[in-house]
């Protein structure tokens, strides 16, 4: 049964990072844009350019591994560091606090999911 909330914080933090990501370089963009469309395109490529470590991981959280779910953790310590950084950038703040929240929930949640789950599949309680 924890194994189940600890997936479902895991799947949870990590989309909402991906979608902190996505807004706050949406919210960095220039005032000034020739083109619409060039817009969107360059706004699109450098966030698939920040997620693509996260982006690595889809396959095995879909198949529930613990092992993935085990280096999701060690990732996320390194997104962490990014959102403090950004924390303390002006007029960014604000999605840095945003990022440290989901990022540190995303580290714990993984880090009590492969405890869990190989515990579970080991026949422990």
């Amino acid at each position: 049964m924890k194994t189940r909330y600890a997936y479902a914080g895991m799947t949870a933090s990590y989309l909402i990072t991906l979608l902190i990501l996505l807004l706050s370089t949406f919210a960095s963009a220039p005032d000034t844009i020739a083109e619409p469309w060039l817009f969107w395109l360059s706004g699109i490529g450098i966030w698939l350019f920040k997620i693509l470590p996260l982006l690595l991981f889809i396959p095995g959280l879909i198949a529930r591994r613990h092992s993935t779910s085990a280096w999701l953790s060690y990732i996320a310590m390194l997104y962490f560091v990014l959102a403090v950084l950004l924390t303390f950038t002006p007029d960014a703040s604000l999605w840095g606090w945003a990022m440290s929240v989901s990022t540190l929930v995303m580290f714990l949640t993984s880090m009590f999911y492969t405890r869990w789950r190989k515990a579970d599949l080991n026949g422990q309680s």
